[in-house]
């Protein structure tokens, strides 16, 4: 018998239902995605969890079918694998969510952010 190795990155974004955002989107008129994966803008707040448990509150600002970009005063390394989840996951701790790894944090520079970074994630 062959044992599986199980993924970092094992979980499935339904899990946190991001896609029913999509309802509640709402386009600038002159809305362009440059990007091969249409962006949805959305502000949700969420919590971040560690491999190594510990939670921080972040909002996204929008997501994707293959990531999403999240604003936090988290210094996430290039790599790091976070449980993110929404409102109504939080009331299933050993359930919902996705699990998502951090692709580039930076330094956010605009006086209308109540964080310091930004995150791109990749689900995984």
């Amino acid at each position: 018998m062959t044992d599986r190795v199980s993924s970092p990155c094992a979980g499935r974004l339904s899990d946190a239902d991001f896609c029913s955002f999509a309802g509640n989107t709402v386009y600038p008129s002159d809305w362009q995605e440059k990007r091969g994966a249409v962006r949805y803008p959305l502000e949700e707040p969420v919590i971040l969890e560690t491999e190594q448990g510990e939670m921080v509150g972040a909002v996204v600002i929008n997501y994707g079918r293959h990531g999403l970009y999240f604003e936090s005063d988290f210094l996430a390394a290039k790599g790091t694998v976070l449980k993110i989840r929404n409102e109504s996951a939080l009331s299933m701790p050993c359930q919902g969510g996705c699990k998502a790894q951090v692709r580039w944090t930076h330094k956010i520079g605009r006086e209308d952010s109540d964080y310091h970074y930004g995150t791109g994630v990749e689900y995984c």
